[in-house]
């Protein structure tokens, strides 16, 4: 019988984002991810890559979801600037944001217009 490989996803402390901490002996802490359901996907998917999936047990799930409005502050000219580094999930990719990065409507990062996303989720 295989050894499972328990897993658990937490909040980073301090941070919007997400690890996953492999409880195994080798294991590793990975991360940031914007969500913990993108954190839960990307260990099920390298576990399924690594033929363990059937072993893979997640034993928990610790945080608490955080708005990225504590990530990000508009500023008076209209501009959006990260105050927090963060990987946010936005529609099916995570994009991650460095703090000091600036965003201007109608200019897309990543392919995402940053500020038109953030005016309609915050």
């Amino acid at each position: 019988m295989a050894e499972k490989k328990n897993y658990r996803i937490s909040q980073i402390e301090g941070k919007i984002t997400w690890q996953i901490e492999e409880l195994w002996e080798g294991g590793t802490v990975k991360g940031p991810y914007g969500s913990k359901e993108f954190a839960i996907n990307a260990e099920e998917k390298i576990a399924t890559e690594n033929g363990f999936i059937n072993d893979l047990v997640l034993t928990e799930a610790i945080g608490e979801e955080v708005s990225p409005a504590s990530a990000f502050e508009k500023g008076e000219d209209g501009n959006w600037v990260c105050v927090q580094a963060c990987s946010i999930a936005i529609g099916n990719k995570e994009v991650v944001f460095t703090k000091g990065l600036t965003f201007t409507k109608g200019h897309p990062f990543m392919g995402v217009d940053v500020v038109d996303w953030l005016e309609k989720n915050i």
